[in-house]
């Protein structure tokens, strides 16, 4: 599996920066402005009880922003994840009630709604395991993460590039340079550990399968790697992992600014056009588009190697849709 510690870095502290999480105010605020717009055409909707309470939560989060971003800037990343916890419940409450009222904005109006959400999970997929190892019971031993966090729960691998990364640039704009970034041996941090610097953390042994840690300074103890078992989980699509006690070195920026690589290249060239797309994705019953190995989730030990315009086959199960995947690894 390619590695690019410079390239996956850059987008762990792009979508844990105030930047970022800007992106969700400005489609929360163009939300809330199409929703306005709607009520004074509208006097009598102010009697519909949902518009008048979720109009207030959006309206409360709005204000609440400015305050959870300079927390943020200062370090403190708690008014931040309130703020998501809270915004993502807001689709679904207008989506519950009668919106027809709105007419023809209703679409754009749940689009910006949803779009808000979206930049917001992604802040939280990359905080999330910092957020869990930072409970009491971990610090103090009442409790064994290796039992309680068999798998990571954010965002695992190398998947940070391969399922975030056009995502994320498609809402910030995909930059010619990024910053080149280094770990810094001089500062380490043992599993169990408090950490002792916020930002990305990468295990002593090199990137191997696991995916970079974002810990927070303090209130936390920094997490296990969590390494690709290579196989399947009986239970579930996603792949087995294996819990690693190691050091980590913190992920610093050299000062020197890189090229970033080309959509859907990992260290080498850009994956030409013919390869299905930069997501290296094909639907079952589609014409293979890239010669090469490739695997679905919808079948354990799927991987197998497929010609250029041979038909992807279906499996019958509970993932529902056969979708077919790029394998990063071509070694036979």
């Amino acid at each position: 599996m390619q590695r690019n510690l410079s390239r996956e870095a850059h987008l762990w502290y792009t979508l844990t920066s105030p930047a970022y999480t800007d992106h969700a105010y400005a489609f929360l605020k163009d939300a809330y402005d199409i929703l306005l717009a709607c009520v004074s055409g509208h006097p009598f909707i102010g009697g519909y009880p949902p518009v008048p309470y979720w109009g207030g939560v959006v309206k409360d989060l709005l204000d609440q922003y400015p305050h959870a971003r300079k927390m943020l800037e200062a370090g403190d990343f708690s008014g931040m994840i309130a703020f998501e916890g809270k915004l993502g419940t807001v689709p679904r409450g207008f989506d519950e009630g009668n919106m027809t009222w709105m007419g023809g904005k209703a679409d754009l109006f749940m689009e910006k709604l949803d779009h808000a959400v979206a930049v917001a999970g992604e802040f939280w997929l990359a905080v999330v395991m910092s957020q869990r190892f930072s409970s009491a019971e971990y610090r103090n031993g009442a409790k064994d993460w290796h039992v309680c966090m068999p798998k990571d729960a954010g965002i695992v691998s190398n998947n940070i590039f391969r399922n975030h990364e056009e995502p994320i640039y498609e809402v910030i704009g995909r930059p010619a340079e990024i910053p080149e970034y280094a770990a810094d041996p001089k500062v380490t941090c043992k599993t169990g550990e408090i950490v002792p610097w916020t930002g990305v953390w990468m295990p002593a042994t090199g990137m191997g399968t696991a995916a970079l840690a974002f810990a927070r300074q303090g209130v936390q103890i920094m997490q296990p790697a969590y390494e690709l078992a290579h196989e399947f989980d009986e239970d579930d699509y996603l792949e087995a992992t294996k819990l690693v006690d190691t050091t980590w070195h913190p992920v610093k920026p050299t000062g020197r600014m890189i090229p970033l690589p080309p959509v859907g290249a990992a260290d080498g060239p850009a994956v030409p056009p013919s390869a299905g797309g930069a997501s290296g994705r094909c639907e079952a019953g589609e014409s293979c588009p890239r010669e090469g190995y490739w695997f679905t989730p919808a079948k354990v030990g799927s991987r197998r190697h497929f010609k250029q315009g041979e038909t992807m086959p279906e499996f019958k199960s509970d993932y529902g849709l056969t979708i077919w995947q790029w394998d990063e690894d071509q070694s036979a």
